[in-house]
């Protein structure tokens, strides 16, 4: 009897670990989310840049400068290497773009989006051909603590941050995605020195981070060009909020959901306007109880 017990007790957890298994998808960024860094013509470095949890690699041209043993200009990895791209890598890659463009977002802008201090939820968004951050502003993506949702940005074309730009993540839940998504077939990006940023930059073409740019949980993805890094930090993470299916087609992970459009960005700093009224108020509160 204790013998079929356990045989029982045994078959069960076993089945418990098999179950999930069978029903576990590919994350939107395949192989591709292997890498920290992943170039299609080359991968070039000037300084000591650290790569924390993530691969440094190029396909279908393994050109790789700047990237070796720490001299001059080198890597300094904390898990991950310097590794030979493959054509999957590339391929799944591909594959996120477009599946993740097919989503359906908020229009932040039909032309181009420039962005200031301003806050934005989980869903979709558009920006028109362009999205700047402009140098010294913050964006901030606030998840609300919610578990396995995505912040997916369609760009069509370029992704600029301008110097000492922000962008932060607040307020996570488990397994939060963030995804800049260049769809445009001239789609690059730059982040400009002394940028800090969120999110998995998926370029169709290439990537430049200039010198001091830190990303806290994403990667460098670029899909036909070259990513170029100076002195920066990249930090892998933000990735596996969504799952995609072997048509492309972007499936939600066990618990989570596929983003709908976002909603309009809400603005962290008083418009002038704002700050004229409260200090009328103000000095109207002070001159009452005065004259009380």
């Amino acid at each position: 009897m204790r013998f079929r017990g356990f045989t029982t007790l045994f078959l069960l957890l076993i089945g418990s670990l098999l179950i999930p298994g069978a029903y576990a998808d590919t994350t939107i960024l395949g192989t591709a989310a292997n890498f920290a860094v992943l170039g299609a013509s080359a991968v070039t470095n000037t300084g000591v840049t650290t790569i924390n949890n993530g691969n440094v690699g190029s396909f279908p041209t393994n050109a790789l400068t700047g990237t070796g043993g720490c001299g001059a200009d080198c890597l300094v990895f904390s898990g991950g290497a310097v590794v030979t791209a493959t054509a999957k890598n590339q391929t799944d890659l591909t594959a996120a773009i477009n599946g993740l463009s097919k989503l359906s977002p908020f229009s932040l802008s039909s032309s181009g989006f420039t962005a200031g201090n301003i806050t934005l939820t989980p869903g979709v968004y558009s920006t028109g051909s362009t999205f700047l951050l402009t140098g010294g502003d913050t964006l901030t993506l606030n998840a609300e603590g919610k578990n396995n949702v995505s912040f997916v940005f369609l760009v069509g074309s370029a992704l600029t941050t301008g110097v000492g730009s922000t962008v932060k993540l607040t307020n996570p839940g488990l397994n939060d995605g963030v995804y800049w998504v260049e769809e445009g077939t001239g789609g690059s990006a730059t982040l400009d020195t002394g940028s800090t940023f969120v999110g998995n930059i998926l370029a169709s073409v290439s990537i430049t981070l200039d010198q001091g740019v830190t990303i806290t949980c994403g990667r460098a993805l670029a899909n036909t060009g070259a990513v170029t890094m100076n002195n920066d930090t990249i930090t892998t993470g933000c990735g596996a909020s969504l799952d995609i299916s072997g048509g492309g087609k972007v499936k939600k992970v066990k618990g989570g959901s596929i983003p709908g459009p976002g909603t309009p960005p809400v603005s962290t700093t008083p418009e002038s306007g704002t700050l004229l009224l409260v200090g009328i108020g103000m000095f109207c509160i002070v001159f009452l109880r005065r004259h009380m």
